[in-house]
């Protein structure tokens, strides 16, 4: 008797990458877009200039006025950022 909890054969499987979403309430600040996301490639966290693993969730930000100045940041990271500036943008 087969297995009842195999998937289909038919039904496409799910992209490996997670979707962005919104950044919680606290990592919004005025002029710069948050997102909260997974990607497939590393990136350097500039608050603590280590690795933003592969797979992981973290922060993109955005600024309003330049896009192409975006970083990848780490939650906590981001959050010990907004407390030392209080929300300023750079």
């Amino acid at each position: 008797m087969p297995r009842k909890n195999r998937r289909a054969e038919d039904e496409p499987q799910q992209p490996l990458t997670m979707p962005q979403s919104a950044a919680p309430l606290w990592a919004l600040v005025p002029g710069v877009d948050v997102r909260r996301v997974s990607s497939e490639k590393p990136y350097r966290c500039p608050g603590c200039d280590l690795e933003v693993r592969p797979g992981s969730w973290h922060l993109v930000v955005i600024p309003q006025d330049a896009p192409d100045e975006r970083r990848h940041w780490h939650e906590h990271c981001w959050r010990v950022e907004l407390n030392s500036t209080r929300g300023r943008s750079r």
